[in-house]
């Protein structure tokens, strides 16, 4: 049998299976309802695990953070950033005292500045600028969070920006538990600028997204959680609404009926995932308590230090 007779018979209605796909019978129902509520407890299971570790944000990444940033510069035709040990111990450093401190700022209680945790670093810069967040659960939250905000977006796609440094740290914020997330960029003093800051291609664009994907499903649970409902759910309400409309006057009762309950538990745990993991708790100032220079940032990066 042919691949595209094979997909018409699972995911088709037509005479060849009775108008009865074989994505909605009895032992596909039950396969996906395993993965959904497997998927659910490896879910939960991932979260009770790091909260009993004492850091239910410890999913924020350094590594993953770099690569999201890169990604989007990716897409904004900027060449990406490559990370930089001394960036990464001023963002270190940075975040650290935030979390010593519980303050949430570029500038500290005791009046230092971002370009002070710089240069204490022995970073010699020619531009460089600050991106901070706090109080997220994942890394891909703090770039969107980031990008959604246009201080913070100029600076991720910043073309003069040759190196990145991040730093994350543990601390109390506001009376409670957060994880205070640090990004430094810089350009080194005496680099050439064009040479490789620029619209640039990327040769093997879609293995490498896809690739990145992969990655993401199974270091990040909550997105894998997510692809998985979301991915169940769109398959059958699509081959559900083929059922239905296909050949209306032949209707599968049972077949529609098991099969919107087993969409409906997905796209229940998808939404419930969705907001007790954005919840107000520790994460209600999560997309608002980020901050990065501007007017600063601006004045600063043409100068040395």
């Amino acid at each position: 049998m042919s691949f595209w007779r094979r997909l018409l018979n699972y995911a088709v209605p037509h005479h060849s299976n009775a108008y009865r796909p074989h994505l909605l019978r009895r032992g596909w129902l039950v396969f996906f309802l395993a993965m959904v509520l497997a998927t659910e407890g490896f879910l939960v299971a991932s979260l009770v695990a790091r909260q009993s570790n004492g850091s239910f944000l410890a999913n924020v990444i350094a590594s993953q953070l770099i690569t999201y940033t890169n990604d989007e510069r990716l897409q904004n035709k900027v060449a990406t950033l490559t990370e930089n040990a001394q960036l990464d111990a001023a963002a270190q450093a940075k975040a650290n005292d935030m979390a010593a401190k519980s303050y949430f700022s570029h500038t500290s209680p005791d009046g230092k500045q971002p370009w002070d945790f710089i240069s204490a670093s022995g970073y010699n810069y020619q531009y460089a600028g600050e991106n901070l967040a706090v109080r997220f659960v994942d890394s891909q939250d703090v770039v969107n969070a980031w990008m959604a905000s246009p201080t913070h977006r100029a600076n991720i796609v910043k073309p003069v920006y040759r190196q990145i440094g991040i730093g994350i740290a543990e601390g109390i914020y506001k009376g409670s538990t957060a994880t205070f997330v640090v990004q430094y960029f810089g350009t080194p003093a005496g680099s050439v600028l064009g040479a490789e800051v620029g619209p640039v291609g990327n040769p093997n664009g879609l293995f490498n997204t896809f690739t990145r994907q992969v990655s993401r499903l199974f270091s990040d649970p909550e997105s894998s959680a997510g692809w998985v409902f979301g991915g169940v759910a769109t398959l059958l309400i699509l081959v559900i609404g083929l059922t239905f409309f296909f050949h209306i006057q032949i209707q599968a009762s049972n077949l529609l009926l098991s099969g919107a309950v087993v969409a409906g538990i997905a796209l229940f745990f998808l939404s419930f995932n969705g907001a007790l993991l954005s919840a107000p708790n520790d994460q209600t100032a999560s997309v608002v308590q980020v901050g990065s220079l501007t007017t600063v940032i601006d004045d600063m990066a043409t100068s040395t230090p």
